[in-house]
This record gives structure tokens, sequence and C-alpha cells, in this order.
């Protein structure tokens, strides 16, 4: 813990945010403007995209924009475009995990022949609104709502080079903000990073393992303590107990008491919090 105090001080004291945002910004730009020659029209080494969304680019190339966007990241861990930039990059060849728990489970494999989309019109999200209390719709439109955001403004996938790894790799950005309703936990640094880590033990990517290592370096130090002591222990032992998220249809649930859903999925929360907030009140199986 001293080690990592000592890090996060200089961190914090002797890298200008500013500067390092704006050219982390600039590199990460620039990049994912770029198109290679290795994918330019015409080459006879090109890559055509595979997807509306998808930017072929090299190897060095994802590593330039992982890079940018950590350290953008770094500089705002809130900031859901240089994490999903940063997702995008570092992604590749590590979904094994997600399509073998997609594929071992009938909903699973269901989502992935008719690859559903999270989205709604103006009288759908009203609907939410008006579902009763203790349902998991109602939840998520009063979090959403508590905490200023929307479900539109998750980015597309764009540097994928597979496109079923591109869906599964939407479909787990679509929808993190079911799971901070289920997990009950809003976005904060701290609360982010603890989500970060629950998704890392349920997929595998990458992702949410930098994030979580690099943002507590950010923190204050009371903020740090309560990570280490209380939240990445907690995050750790329920994201590995935990039902594979997605393989969830959430779509199919609105109407459902959450405190169900989260007894199935096999996840408590947070001693601070109410409800379901110990592993053996689950009814999940854990094999």
């Amino acid at each position: 813990m001293l080690l990592t105090g000592l890090i996060s001080g200089v961190a914090r004291r002797m890298v200008p945010t500013a500067a390092l945002a704006g050219a982390s910004y600039v590199a990460a730009k620039s990049l994912a403007a770029f198109t290679s020659p290795d994918a330019r029209p015409g080459s006879s080494r090109s890559m055509d995209p595979l997807y509306p969304s998808h930017r072929p680019t090299t190897r060095l190339q994802k590593t330039f924009i992982a890079v940018g966007s950590a350290l953008m990241g770094f500089g705002d861990p809130t900031d859901g475009a240089h994490i999903a930039a940063l997702g995008d990059a570092t992604s590749n060849g590590c979904f094994g995990r997600m399509r073998s728990q997609m594929l071992s489970d009938p909903t699973g494999v269901r989502i992935l022949k008719e690859r559903p989309q999270i989205g709604f019109n103006e009288h759908e999200w009203a609907q939410l609104g008006s579902l009763p209390e203790g349902s998991f719709g109602r939840a998520y439109f009063e979090q959403m709502r508590r905490n200023g955001i929307t479900w539109s403004s998750r980015p597309p996938v764009r540097f994928v080079d597979n496109e079923e790894d591109a869906y599964m790799l939407l479909r787990y950005r679509q929808c993190h903000d079911f799971y901070h309703t289920v997990l009950d936990l809003d976005i904060s640094v701290l609360e982010e990073l603890a989500i970060k880590v629950f998704e890392w033990r349920q997929t595998g990517l990458p992702v949410g393992l930098i994030a979580s290592a690099a943002g507590p370096l950010r923190m204050p130090s009371d903020e740090r303590a309560r990570f280490f002591a209380d939240y990445l222990p907690w995050a750790l032992q329920c994201g590995a107990q935990a039902k594979p998220i997605i393989s969830i249809y959430w779509e199919e649930m609105w109407e459902r008491s959450i405190d169900d859903i989260r007894k199935e999925m096999g996840v408590w929360l947070m001693p601070s919090r109410n409800s379901v907030t110990r592993a053996e009140n689950s009814t999940a199986r854990i094999d």
C-alpha cells in the first residue's frame, strides 16, 4: 500500500493532467483516423471493413490507440469513449471465454443468432419509468436518470477484426449500465472501477484489468483505501461466482423483480447496500 500511495502521489503531482490528456487525445484521434498502407483500398494486403463501424488497423496502430486511450482514461477514468477505444484495441484474440459462455448457454446462443441491440424510442423509455417499484426496468430507468446518462451514449466497436467478436464486445458495452443497476453501483470513479473488476472476472477482457489497475492511482488516499479494502475483494469474488452476464437477455427482464434477478445471477451487493447482500442468499448454482 505504501508503494501504491507513492506512485499515486507522483502521478497526481508530476504529470499535468491537461498536458497528458491533450497529448494522448491527439495521438488517439490521429491514429484512429489514419488508414494504414495495409488497409488502403486496392492494396494487395488490404482488409475490407467487416461491419459498418469497422476501421481496419495494423497491430502497431492498435498499440498506439491503446496507449493513447489508456492515457486519456487515466486523466478521466469515467470517460466512456476512451475506455471504449482501449477495449477495442486490446480485445482482439481475447474473446474465447465470452464465446464459450454464450455457446454453452441456450440464451447465449439465441443472443448470438438474433443479435439484439439496446435501444428505445420515447414511448418505450417512458414505459420503463412507469413500471412498478422493485422491477428491473424501473430500477434501470431510475439509475440512468439519477446519474444523468443515456442508453445511446455507448460508442460503436471500431477496431475489432472479427465480426462476431465485435458484436460480443458491443453487447457487453451496451449492457454495461445493466450491470450498474443489478449491482446497485453509480458512476463515481470508485464504483466504476469496481464494475470494471467485476467485468474482467466475468469476461477476461483486458480493458477491465487495465482500468482497474491504473484507476486507483488517480484516487485520493481515502477512496483508494476503500477500493482495496472493500470494493476490490467484493468485485473479484462476486464476478467469479456470478452467472455469465453476457448470456442474459436483459430486454426480457424489464418487469421482473430485480432481487429475483440478483439471486438467479448469483450476485450480492456491497455490505453497505440493502437487498441481497451475501453470497449465500443467492439461488444460483456455483459449479
